[in-house]
């Protein structure tokens, strides 16, 4: 079992490849890096045809807008949260962000794979479980491999920070729920939607996280 991270150049989020049994992907990047996401996954031994499933941790086109490259290359299964499936399978263009923020357009994907809180995906070595994280968004997830300490955790937690709350259905107050859940796991490696990894310690991030956007939240209620 191997996780490399192999896009988050400009635009595009943090691309996570699983290499196990399931050779899988978190997140996709906008697909506007394509080419440069593929020659990373070639140098790994990896090519984009073999990706069999691909996880988003949220809707947002920055995260789903490559998902169409890798459906039509691998024919693969997508998988997203219950509540922001439809956003991907119909092409949405508002809550994704796609053309409201990015100007660009998100292709419509079919979801296989509607995720719900505590399903378990069996990798090969790796166990992710899935764990509901709204607050960035309604749909937003993270994934937890217990046994390995590892957590996949999209926009919900950046090692420094936490995702942006006024957007489409984010919340800020339920962001914090998500956060104070997040908490009760024991996190070693923390790998975000954006910026570094951390692969030790990483748990002070979420407890920072939380003082943080209780402090925001104060300050907003006055």
């Amino acid at each position: 079992m191997r996780v490399h991270q192999i896009g988050g150049v400009g635009f595009d989020s943090n691309i996570y490849l699983l290499i196990d049994d399931v050779i899988t992907l978190i997140d996709a990047g906008t697909g506007m890096k394509f080419g440069v996401v593929a020659r990373n996954m070639k140098k790994l031994g990896v090519n984009p045809e073999d990706v069999e499933l691909l996880l988003n941790t949220h809707c947002h086109y920055d995260h789903t807008g490559g998902d169409k490259d890798f459906f039509m290359l691998a024919d693969c299964d997508v998988a997203v949260h219950e509540l922001e499936a439809d956003l991907i399978r119909s092409g949405d263009q508002i809550i994704t962000l796609a053309g409201s923020f990015f100007g660009k357009k998100l292709e419509p994907v079919e979801v296989s794979v509607e995720l719900r809180d505590g399903d378990h995906i069996k990798l090969g070595e790796l166990i992710l479980e899935v764990i509901h994280t709204p607050g960035h968004t309604m749909g937003s997830v993270c994934f937890y491999e217990r046994r390995r300490k590892l957590l996949f955790s999209g926009d919900t937690l950046f090692c420094g920070g936490v995702g942006r709350t006024d957007l489409p259905t984010s919340d800020a107050e339920t962001l914090a729920v998500s956060l104070r859940r997040l908490s009760e796991l024991d996190i070693d490696g923390l790998f975000p939607g954006h910026g570094p990894y951390e692969e030790k310690n990483a748990k002070k991030h979420v407890l920072d996280a939380i003082k943080y956007v209780d402090s925001q939240t104060k300050d907003t209620l006055g």
